[in-house]
């Protein structure tokens, strides 16, 4: 029996199920999410502080070995160090510590005892036990390391390099313990992975040393070294991980809700990315309170749920999340401060056409009611007015006495109801809220900050085409994917904006407004049997699809250290591939699901009734043609739709799209023209 037995920790000890470096990357992510506004302009995520901080240590180390010792240095000076490098100028006292302690519980996260090491040992008895490690954790957090894993009884204590200013490499600190332990070389035996340190090294010094490199757990070790170097291969790694589960959860279903399932796992990165960010901004923008809006936002909820169901993010608590039943119709009228077609801009900006049944719904009256007052208007319930803020018909009608006592009456109503609602679910003044939606302006968002003005409103967005509509002082904006408001080019990734939109879609309806019973206020809504369908033969499939995939990558967002960031490449790939290539599946859902169109025409529109092609030979000398055909090209949008539509003849379908993609090309050139000419402005 030898005198004393040491016993490397990692990788023989205990294990972690992830790369080693992993730990440093995470705790950089706590430092950049909790601190991002004290940092130096150039350390904007995580991984330029995780570089900052390798070359804090290689300081270190330079130092230590000046200092005639190995290069070793302590977790506590390591962070003290750190923190100068990237801070600027802030208060920092404590933090040092804080950050070794976040540090130390990521460890006890990501670690587990290895499986054979206790059998391993009995063929390796001593008097004395001890852990040895080269670390830059002290030997009393190694102890707790070992302890939180039910080791504390077989190593009840050690020395880490760091404590010593010596390591195994050099073998100085196998001499240390001798010294300590006044033991000789061929009384030891040490145990360990590592073939210098823990082999070669000790054997030359006389110690027995033991090679503990089990085959499996090494491959493993291996294979997540391998996922840590590249962020492609750590992708790829979790994608077809999922592909395996698919395989799996589609048994027994039909081919199409198995196509469904499928592209939503294949999907599902694009939803991951944007949950990500969604909890980056709202630990660094210090929010009170997120809300998803409805109704993609219920299955956004859903996805930010499945990754983050301890409501904490890299050691950070997120604030509450919940949903909140709005829509743009639910707002509107209830964020009115007055009656004219100027706050009706704010709609008209957006529909350059409005029905009169339309604006009725839209101000929350029953136009049944109103049928004389249109007679003497000379307007009809079907009528269609092209550019309505400056149709005489209707600034007659807002100028109407009888119309604006009306409209004021329900408007009054209408605002008490949201406020009440709002109030219910949390929306109170003096906050800072994050709101989330799918996108594209931000509508909603701004007729909830123009009710509640004290309280701070920012929208985490998809997507966002350019913003229109005056900007409130309380309201701020931004996305995960294109923001047209940065940039002055026009993201093809928007022509399918609604495919998207339907593919987020929930079965619960539309918010239509809001009604008080029983002393709460709840939001009234209205099913429309054809959209569910939808969602029943499709969409609900598909998001379960997200939702299998979200939880398995959920168990290497963390313990892989992975930011937005990382995932915004394969995130808009995803993006755009349902733009150019979409499967039939999906074509010929989003193709027959019926849009209703509450603002602006009034009216439910059917993709799938294309232009005739009477109407499209004619619309280059009939009006009514051309505007049909314009109209439709304008409500559809996606032409990749129209080239994948099996409903429609070749013929048809032919020059339809050749229609579609001149269209197209004229909208661009138009657009490059208005740039090239505020450009010269400017």
């Amino acid at each position: 029996m030898y005198k004393i037995r040491t016993i490397d920790v990692w990788d023989t000890l205990l294990r972690r199920d992830c790369h080693p470096e992993c730990i440093k990357l995470a705790t950089a992510q706590h430092l950049y999410l909790g601190w991002a506004s004290q940092l130096k302009p150039e350390f904007c995520d995580g991984w330029t502080l995780y570089l900052a901080r390798l070359d804090a240590e290689l300081l270190l180390a330079e130092q230590s070995r000046m200092g005639g010792q190995d290069a070793e240095y302590e977790i506590t000076k390591v962070m003290e160090q750190w923190i100068c490098r990237v801070f600027s100028g802030s208060e920092t006292t404590g933090l040092s510590e804080q950050l070794a302690e976040f540090e130390f519980s990521a460890e006890v996260a990501r670690s587990y005892a290895d499986h054979g090491i206790l059998s391993f040992l009995r063929a390796h008895q001593a008097e004395k036990t001890m852990f040895l490690s080269d670390f830059y954790m002290r030997s009393e957090m190694l102890r707790r390391l070992l302890a939180s894993k039910g080791l504390d009884e077989l190593v009840t204590e050690g020395l880490s390099s760091c404590d010593v200013g010596f390591n195994k490499r050099s073998g100085q600190i196998f001499h240390h313990v001798h010294r300590l332990h006044a033991v000789k070389p061929d009384e030891h035996v040490h145990i360990g992975d590592n073939e210098w340190s823990d082999v070669s090294s000790p054997r030359a010094l006389g110690i027995n040393a033991i090679h503990y490199l089990p085959e499996p757990a090494h491959t493993e070790r291996l294979m997540r070294e391998r996922l840590f170097s590249s962020r492609d291969a750590l992708f790829d790694h979790v994608r077809l991980e999922c592909l395996d589960l698919t395989r799996d959860a589609s048994e027994g279903l039909s081919s199409k809700h198995h196509a469904a399932l499928n592209l939503g796992v294949q999907a599902a990165p694009l939803f991951i990315g944007f949950a990500l960010w969604i909890a980056e901004q709202a630990i660094t923008q210090k929010f009170d309170r997120l809300y998803f809006f409805t109704r993609e936002g219920e299955f956004f909820y859903k996805v930010f749920s499945t990754l983050f169901p301890s409501n904490r993010w890299f050691g950070h608590d997120l604030p509450t999340a919940d949903i909140l039943a709005v829509s743009r119709l639910s707002t509107f009228a209830s964020s009115m401060t007055h009656v004219s077609t100027q706050e009706m801009s704010r709609v008209w900006s957006l529909f350059k056409v409005q029905s009169i049944s339309g604006l009725f719904v839209t101000l929350g009256l029953n136009i049944g009611e109103y049928s004389e007052l249109l007679d003497t208007m000379d307007l009809k319930e079907t009528d269609i007015i092209s550019d309505p803020g400056r149709n005489p018909k209707i600034c007659n009608l807002f100028k109407n006495p009888q119309f604006v006592k009306a409209v004021n009456n329900t408007l009054v109503c209408h605002s008490s109801l949201l406020k009440s609602y709002l109030n219910e679910r949390g929306v109170q003044a003096g906050k800072k809220i994050g709101v989330i939606d799918i996108g594209w302006r931000g509508t909603i968002q701004d007729n909830i900050a123009r009710l509640i003005p004290d309280s701070h409103f920012h929208g985490l967005y998809l997507g966002l085409r350019s913003l229109i509509n005056t900007q409130s002082a309380n309201v701020t904006k931004s996305a995960y994917g294109p923001d047209e408001n940065i940039s002055d080019e026009r993201s093809t990734l928007f022509s399918n904006f609604a495919a998207l939109e339907l593919l987020c879609s929930s079965p619960k309806g539309s918010v239509m407004g809001y009604v008080t019973e029983e002393g709460c206020t709840t939001p009234r809504r209205q099913i429309d049997q054809n959209e569910n369908a939808a969602y029943e033969n499709f969409v609900e499939s598909f998001q379960e699809g997200v939702l299998l995939a979200a939880k398995h990558w959920r168990l290497y967002l963390e313990s892989y250290a992975v930011a937005s960031q990382d995932l915004h490449t394969i995130a808009m790939q995803v993006w755009n591939t349902l733009r150019r290539t979409p499967g039939e599946e999906l074509v010929e859902v989003y193709l027959r699901t019926p849009q209703q169109d509450v603002f602006g025409y009034g009216e439910i529109f059917k993709r799938s009734q294309y232009p005739s092609l009477s109407t499209i030979f004619l619309a280059s000398i009939l009006g009514a043609r051309r505007h049909e055909l314009i109209e439709y090209i304008r409500r559809v949008q996606w032409s990749e739709a129209i080239a994948n539509a099996k409903d429609i003849g070749l013929f048809h379908r032919s020059v339809l799209l050749l229609v579609f993609r001149a269209a197209n090309l004229f909208k661009v050139a138009g657009l490059k023209m208005k740039l090239t000419k505020r450009n010269k402005n400017v």
